[in-house]
């Protein structure tokens, strides 16, 4: 039965039916295929050396094209040549200064062989100079003049052939059209078909002959008399789906945007292969029949060194994690070496966690007697705040109780968040008891709404800021205004600012506090410089518990006001708070 085969048998078999019949069938049909495979990769890659040629040639098209558009669309030559001439209004020094000059310089710093620039005016009353501008009359007797001048296109590409010579050059014409509408004449830019076409006649990467043809499928630019031969017979296909094959030539086509010329490419198709592929393909197949033996005694003696290596794990695991002896330098090795740290890993663990359990036990004992300590604290306080009470020393009586809630505060609870409504509750335990050394020379405010104020926030942040102003804040003044504001933002995070008038920071120590808070690098310990180690430990909390986009931030001008910004993500965690902070005025 196969489900009763060993993984050896069955992997030798997957072999056979899924690597070595169909690399067969492949093999006998690569023979069939191979000479389609050869003409694609040769029509791809002659596609691309084409398309390459065809770039290059464009982009002279676009710049012969960009220069007469330079000339044709100037207002002031549209200008010039649309009035009449006359030397009173000075015409003949627009035409010297500047029409005459406008051509020069389209000559001079064009960027290809440019052979001439003509503009055929149809004022009449313009003489012809500069060897530029000339009358539309001598042109109406070229064979593209009536149709170009009947039809609704502004440009033409025409190839113009010298007799003299038998030279070829493309012209460019352009009609020139005022803003008005007004027909002023052409410009015509004429250049070299030798300059133009230089790319697809110069040798290209692929080493083939190319040649060009015009828009009647007559070569223009003569490649091998051997390749171009047979152009007129096959033209049909090659130009209805840009390549076809003839006389043993592939040829490869492509237009020219504007001229409207095709750019061929003939390259020599390689002889048949013949018996060769079939002898390659026997060998193939007979490669892999020796490598399936090969493959099937190397399988076996694999399989059994994974066989002992599995009755070594057992063992190992029933005797209490004992290590295997490491007896290999192959792969099996680094298996046993691996295992082996795993099981010691194990061994590790299953110590540490005894080891913890213990301490989290004594932890406990120890955490139920220190319970009783807070409590008498607290009971101390209470008699201390009543028997100040009854000696009529009222706000040292209510000093004690604020310091008592404030203990509590601290100590009471496990968790590190409390409400926004208790946090600034604490602030105003705290101030009470700094009223008891300054009196009425502190005026503290907050500006809190109610519906924020059950939001949770980090216990103990707003404490050290507010610590922080009192300490710096009365450096050249007797009284001293806090403000704290909170507000949610449109992203719903919530922010807080803490400012004072004191005395301010200068500009260059603010910068190096706020990059000190960014970055979480700070002084080193016992710089007379460094930052209040509150202040640092309020960064470290909200980066650590917000993430690094919520550092801390100080806004100041020396001599003003000392502003602390601190901004926390949208609350996600809200509880129940009976009292509400809307304006606490001290």
């Amino acid at each position: 039965m196969f489900h009763a085969m060993s993984i050896k048998n069955k992997v030798t078999l997957a072999f056979i039916f899924f690597i070595l019949i169909p690399f067969s069938v492949l093999g006998l049909y690569t023979y069939n295929q191979s000479q389609q495979y050869i003409q694609a990769q040769l029509l791809m890659n002659s596609q691309t050396t084409i398309k390459q040629i065809k770039y290059t040639i464009e982009n002279k098209i676009d710049l012969i094209e960009s220069v007469s558009n330079n000339i044709t669309y100037n207002f002031r030559l549209q200008q010039f040549l649309g009035e009449p001439y006359s030397l009173e209004k000075d015409s003949l020094d627009t035409y010297f200064n500047y029409a005459a000059p406008l051509v020069s310089y389209a000559m001079l710093f064009q960027k290809i062989n440019i052979q001439k620039i003509s503009i055929y005016m149809n004022n009449n009353s313009i003489p012809e100079g500069f060897g530029s501008f000339y009358s539309e009359q001598k042109i109406k007797k070229e064979t593209w003049y009536d149709a170009f001048m009947a039809s609704d296109h502004k440009s033409l590409w025409v190839l113009n052939t010298n007799q003299a010579d038998r030279s070829n050059s493309f012209l460019y014409i352009q009609k020139m059209i005022s803003i008005e509408g007004q027909y002023r004449g052409m410009t015509i830019v004429d250049v070299s078909s030798s300059d133009l076409l230089e790319p697809a006649e110069s040798p290209n990467l692929a080493n083939q002959p190319i040649f060009i043809l015009d828009e009647n499928h007559k070569i223009i630019s003569q490649g091998r008399k051997d390749a171009t031969e047979n152009v007129a017979d096959i033209s049909p296909a090659l130009f209805s789906q840009g390549y076809a094959k003839q006389s043993g030539f592939l040829y490869v086509t492509d237009t020219l945007k504007g001229v409207q010329h095709v750019i061929v490419m003939a390259i020599p198709l390689p002889p048949l292969i013949g018996s060769l592929q079939v002898a390659a393909n026997l060998v193939f197949i007979l490669t892999y029949i020796v490598l399936l033996f090969a493959f099937y005694f190397i399988l076996k003696m694999t399989l059994s060194k994974m066989k002992t290596s599995i009755k070594q794990m057992d063992l190992a695991i029933e005797t209490g994690f004992q290590p295997i002896p490491i007896t290999r330098k192959d792969e099996f090795g680094v298996i046993t070496e691996k295992f082996n740290i795993l099981l010691n890993k194990i061994s590790h663990l299953l110590s540490d966690m005894i080891k913890k359990e213990t301490l989290h036990k004594d932890a406990q004992l120890i955490a139920l007697q220190s319970q009783i300590n807070p409590h008498f604290i607290y009971n101390t306080l209470d008699i201390f705040s009543a028997k100040m009470e009854l000696a009529g020393q009222y706000d040292v009586s209510d000093a004690m109780a604020d310091f008592g809630k404030m203990m509590r505060y601290h100590i009471d609870g496990q968790s590190k968040f409390a409400t926004l409504a208790d946090e600034l509750r604490f602030l105003e335990q705290y101030l009470n008891l700094q009223k008891i050394k300054f009196r009425d020379s502190i005026h503290f405010q907050i500006h809190a709404p109610s519906e924020i104020l059950s939001i949770q926030v980090l216990k103990f942040i707003l404490q050290p800021i507010i610590e922080n102003s009192v300490k710096h804040g009365f450096a050249k003044q007797d009284t001293l205004d806090i403000d704290i504001y909170v507000s949610q933002e449109k992203d719903c995070s919530i922010r807080l600012h803490v400012k004072d008038n004191g005395s301010g920071i200068e500009a260059a120590r603010l910068r190096e506090i706020n990059e000190q808070f960014r970055t979480s690098v700070y002084l080193a310990k016992g710089d007379r410089d460094r930052e209040s180690i509150g202040l640092g430990n309020i960064n470290e909390r909200l980066k650590l518990f917000y993430g690094e986009n919520y550092p801390l931030q100080l806004n100041s001008i020396e001599g003003q006001f000392t502003e602390t910004i601190l901004t926390l993500p949208n609350p996600t965690r809200k509880i129940k708070e009976d009292e509400h902070v809307h304006h606490i005025n001290h």
